[in-house]
């Protein structure tokens, strides 16, 4: 038997929402495309810490913004691995970001989105169904 465990998650992401929109991002990890690809913010798990301590870090480090109340959307399978989502409302409108981590962000309602996802432009596929879950779950 091995003494190392395999992580469950290997990241946690953010549905982040703002009056009628939703925030993405264009990771600086993601690998070069022609077209840039949007995805959720957040990013890797680190050894020892749960998906809810990452995701919140990640918002720190990425998006300076601390969030205390997140509800857990769900997880979503990409890339052979499962990826932990949460999702919160927020009051800023976050618009500064650390250029290190990100090449982009950009607020989307939800036809964007829906044009976004029929264009395969969203990174992982994943995305807007993590969005409608949010929504479904929400007061």
């Amino acid at each position: 038997m091995s003494l190392l465990r395999k992580r469950p998650y290997r990241t946690a992401r953010a549905v982040l929402k703002h009056d009628n929109h939703f925030l993405l991002a264009v990771h600086s990890s993601f690998w070069a495309r022609r077209e840039r690809r949007w995805g959720l913010p957040g990013g890797r798990i680190e050894w020892g810490e749960s998906p809810h301590q990452a995701v919140r870090r990640e918002l720190r480090e990425e998006l300076d913004l601390q969030l205390n109340n997140m509800t857990e959307i769900g997880a979503f399978r990409y890339k052979g691995a499962d990826h932990m989502v949460y999702g919160a409302h927020t009051d800023q409108r976050v618009t500064r970001y650390d250029k290190a981590e990100l090449l982009d962000l950009r607020w989307f309602n939800l036809q964007e989105l829906a044009e976004l996802e029929q264009r395969r432009l969203l990174h992982a596929g994943y995305e807007l169904q993590a969005i409608r879950r949010y929504l479904n779950s929400s007061p």
